[in-house]
């Protein structure tokens, strides 16, 4: 686990293994089924294959945040077995905006690269969150710990050029987007990413004085929606 922690920025191949996942949905399904249908198949796919873990985080990094009182209080909170209305509206806000983006997407071009750009990036949301932060007990702690800011630049990187990469290889053949379009919206993505793992690490300090595992998870799950929002924003200019 040391190991794996100290490369916590390679973990943004595991996003991009996703995104893939999440676009051939969309890809194979686009003549067959809504827009809507492949969106809550897509996050169906991608909370089955983590075992809903991140969804996990989320719900008590809900429970965590409308708590009142100090640090301890509020990571007790984080830790109850028991979800709240805190954890309950933050599941279901994040993931009504994370499937209402995803049936938003139109256009052959966005229906194979935002997903992919967004799975990527919210992975390059965590590390940078992990960066931000300072470590407690429990499953994040040696990840926390062990990232720095070396990772968290690795990580940005990977990110933009995995991204680029991979739609790069399917333009060649299609003319869908233009490099230049591409490497706006890998850009755009990365940048935006960055910038919501650090305010979340901001908010989980100020909150509870540490980033732990539900903070990182509940980072995958909120980063989505906000950079898919980001670069269908960039589509309609």
């Amino acid at each position: 686990m040391d190991e794996l922690s100290r490369r916590f920025h390679l973990i943004v191949i595991i996003g991009a293994l996703y995104g893939l996942l999440a676009s051939g949905i969309f890809f194979l399904g686009q003549d067959l089924l809504p827009t809507a249908v492949l969106a809550a198949l897509v996050l169906a796919m991608l909370h089955t294959l983590n075992r809903f873990l991140h969804l996990d985080g989320l719900s008590d990094f809900g429970d965590g945040m409308v708590c009142g009182g100090n640090a301890e209080r509020r990571l007790a909170a984080m830790k109850d077995s028991k979800t709240g209305a805190g954890g309950v509206g933050y599941a279901l806000i994040f993931t009504v905006l994370s499937f209402a983006t995803l049936a938003s997407l139109t256009g052959q071009a966005e229906l194979l690269f935002l997903p992919l750009i967004a799975e990527i990036m919210s992975k390059n949301a965590m590390v940078f969150c992990a960066f931000g932060g300072k470590a407690r007990e429990g499953l994040g702690n040696s990840f926390v710990s062990n990232t720095k800011g070396k990772q968290a630049l690795a990580s940005l990187v990977l990110s933009v050029l995995l991204a680029f990469g991979l739609i790069l290889l399917v333009c060649l053949p299609t003319g869908y987007w233009f490099i230049e379009d591409i490497a706006l919206f890998t850009l755009a993505g990365g940048l935006v990413s960055a910038i919501v793992g650090l305010v979340i690490s901001t908010l989980a300090m100020k909150n509870f004085e540490a980033v732990n595992g539900d903070v990182l998870g509940a980072t995958n799950e909120i980063n989505r929606p906000i950079v898919l929002i980001a670069l269908l924003m960039l589509v309609t200019l």
